[in-house]
């Protein structure tokens, strides 16, 4: 674990006795990292140290504690000496995106190294020349615009052709905190970008057709013509290439392990007579980076993107796989590993397809995201969760108030969604306008359901007002 002073990780665990007991941990030196019963390590000093995870038990003999299982790991705290750019090509075809994002000099600087650190960077993001090269932020195809402190990510769109810089730049908030090494006030670099068009054919104007697959990959095509028509396929190109990919008569398409290009020829037999055939162009390419993209999109009142990602929300984050042009592939065979640098704030689950998962959000606070192919590590996206309220007000409130509680998230049609209580005898609200009356003490959750799109919550505090009037009735 390396960790930049400020920031912080939480350990997980696995293995032991089972159902396993509560892990006690402790830190050989606590004046270079800490950490708390939940696992949470975070960087104090420089240098390195040790944290021991230990599970006890009570000996049944001799009612002695014992220790039934414990673990090590070895925790770097360092300052950044530097930062740079990973961006996986360096020239890439316009209308493609590819991810970016800022890492140290060594690959375990990695931005679950310094992506939460306290009281934290900023990061600014610049092109040399805007109409080559756009710069979005991390969820932004959700509708989300994060802001400077989380943008250690960010995807680049290929606009116009032409060569461009991309620069970052790397600021402390508090320069004597100790992220920097020398106390300096920020850090950068700079790297030069190739945007190329994609070759098409003007004369005559016919768009040219292409499948994209990785080594040792599966694909199952399918046509308009499915149950209707019927449909051969065949690889069309000389022996030499046959190794490439291989198709049966169901259109079930397999890739080997080498790369090239072949042309594959479907045919439908209508029913009728006609004979309809279409040759595509199959290549066999290796992934060169993958990025992970966020949906649903989310819609507000004002038209104006979310800063953050309301509590209660469900995230669907898809990994695309591209080529060294910055083409999305197919089909891939790479086997992935989502972490997250705590497990506190969300909840992970298993997404809609292989390369999907879900994140509920449990939790207000901010929580990193990272995705590894586990046989390639260079093959890496990372992002950040900033979760936060969208339900206002939130403070303690006063037994009698009549409270107008408001969100900004709408339904995809601008309509707002459904209002309710956990405890109507505390809270009771209108479902629609949100105007709800306290009628006792307590502590209820308000919830907001915008139907298929999101239900956040927030809990509220409803207390006594207490007040006195003192009189004074002393004669001079």
């Amino acid at each position: 674990m390396t960790l930049i002073i400020g920031a912080m990780m939480q350990i997980t665990s696995e293995g032991g006795p089972q159902p396993q007991s509560n892990i006690i941990f402790s830190m050989a030196n606590q004046d270079i990292a800490s950490v708390n019963s939940l696992g949470h390590v975070k960087g104090v000093a420089v240098g390195n140290v040790t944290v021991t995870g230990v599970v006890q038990a009570v000996d049944a003999e001799t009612g002695k504690v014992v220790v039934v299982s414990q673990d090590q790991i070895d925790v770097e705290v360092v300052q950044l000496k530097a930062v740079r750019i990973r961006a996986p090509i360096t020239r890439m075809k316009t209308r493609t995106l590819m991810p970016v994002y800022v890492m140290g000099l060594t690959s375990g600087q990695t931005p679950f190294s310094f992506g939460n650190a306290i009281p934290g960077l900023t990061f600014h993001w610049s092109v040399t020349k805007r109409d080559m090269l756009e710069v979005h932020t991390r969820h932004s195809e959700a509708s989300v615009q994060l802001p400077s402190e989380h943008n250690f990510a960010m995807n680049v769109f290929g606009k116009t052709k032409g060569r461009t810089g991309l620069k970052v730049v790397v600021k402390a908030v508090d320069p004597y905190a100790g992220h920097f090494e020398g106390n300096v006030r920020e850090l950068s670099d700079e790297l030069q970008i190739q945007v190329y068009e994609k070759l098409q054919l003007l004369r005559p104007e016919v768009q040219t057709e292409e499948i994209l697959m990785s080594p040792n990959s599966n694909l199952k095509l399918q046509t308009n013509r499915d149950g209707v028509g019927v449909l051969s396929y065949q690889v069309l190109d000389c022996p030499s290439k046959a190794a490439l990919i291989q198709v049966d008569d169901k259109g079930h398409l397999s890739s080997g392990s080498l790369t090239g290009t072949v042309s594959l020829q479907v045919i439908s037999q209508e029913p009728f007579g006609v004979n309809q055939t279409i040759i595509l162009a199959v290549k066999v390419v290796t992934v060169s980076y993958l990025r992970l993209s966020t949906s649903p999109t989310l819609h507000t009142s004002n038209k104006e993107s979310l800063t953050s990602i309301p509590l209660g929300t469900v995230l669907t984050f898809t990994v695309n796989f591209h080529d060294s042009t910055g083409e999305v592939l197919h089909s891939h065979n790479s086997h992935l590993t989502f972490i997250t640098n705590r497990d506190d704030l969300i909840q992970v689950g298993k997404g809609p397809g292989n390369s999907s998962l879900t994140v509920r959000t449990l939790n207000v606070g901010l929580t990193l995201l990272g995705v590894w192919d586990t046989e390639q590590a260079g093959l890496a996206d990372f992002l950040a969760l900033p979760v936060q309220h969208a339900i206002n007000p939130g403070d303690s409130l006063v037994v009698g108030d009549v409270v107008c509680f408001s969100s900004q998230i709408v339904s995809q049609e601008g309509l707002s969604g459904i209002w309710s209580s956990s405890t109507t005898g505390v809270l009771e609200m209108h479902p629609k306008t949100g105007v709800a009356v306290a009628r006792d003490i307590g502590t209820v959750t308000v919830y907001y359901e915008v139907a298929g799109q999101v239900r956040t919550f927030r809990e509220v505090t409803f207390k006594v007002n207490y007040f006195s009037i003192h009189l004074d009735f002393s004669t001079s």
